[in-house]
């Protein structure tokens, strides 16, 4: 549904008072803080509220806009609690598996020199040599396997959190761990018009659609987050860079 094409300025954040009460004031907020702080390069605001920027030095700046629309919300399921448990499954699987190596390696420490310097100068390994040489090249063909379950397990688990992470504990004095939640992840497109100073000195009307996104978490009591921009798109060229 559309909003009320009313322009807000930018930096006047006193005219976004009134407008708290009224439809859209959620997105005039944010939308508002995140131009600002895009402007003025403040990346410890942006840090707290989005994971782009509108890049002064190479997309230029926003002062003033107004909101053409905002889109319906998009959820998609956020299974952090399984994702957690992967992780540490994987993790567990990994100690378990550094043990037993390593055991067999202190037991069988004198063959497994003589291997290495057999594999190292290429030639034929002793035949008394032969059944650690093989049960040796099994425990690192494993040992590479569990290395890479673990590692991916911790790969998807941090970047489902990340921005969850961002939306319940940004700016927050009370840490809550995410991991001991499922969830959802709810997003919607915020459509604005806007005069934008260009690097060049000149100035474009540009139509751009932001990204909002918050995060929900279900439990005993369920805890919603804020919205967060993660990403920004010039309908006229490619969308807005990552912040590091």
């Amino acid at each position: 549904m559309g909003r009320p094409n009313l322009r807000v300025p930018v930096v006047s954040f006193l005219s976004l008072v009134f407008v708290l009460g009224c439809s859209g004031a959620t997105e005039q907020t944010l939308v508002g803080q995140f131009f600002n702080a895009s402007r003025l390069r403040d990346n410890t605001s942006l840090d707290n509220i989005a994971t782009v920027i509108f890049d002064p030095g190479t997309q230029g700046t926003v002062t003033s806009f107004s909101i053409q629309s905002v889109g319906p919300e998009q959820r998609n399921p956020l299974p952090l609690k399984s994702l957690a448990k992967l992780q540490d499954d994987a993790k567990a699987e990994d100690a378990a598996f550094s043990s037993r190596k390593d055991d067999y390696q202190t037991a069988n420490l004198d063959a497994i020199q003589r291997v290495l310097r057999a594999e190292r100068d290429h030639v034929k390994v002793a035949p008394k040599d032969a059944e650690v040489q093989a049960a040796w090249t099994k425990l690192r063909e494993e040992s590479a396997r569990v290395s890479t379950k673990a590692s991916e397990a911790r790969r998807r688990l941090r970047s489902e959190t990340q921005l969850v992470d961002l939306s319940i504990n940004g700016g927050g004095r009370t840490a809550i761990d995410v991991t001991k939640y499922d969830g959802e992840m709810v997003g919607k497109d915020v459509t604005v018009s806007a005069p934008v100073r260009l690097p060049s000195g000149q100035t474009a009307t540009k139509t751009l659609v932001l990204t909002m996104q918050r995060a929900i978490l279900k439990g005993d009591k369920e805890i919603t987050g804020r919205w967060i921009i993660t990403a920004l798109k010039d309908t006229a060229s490619a969308p807005a860079l990552k912040t590091s």
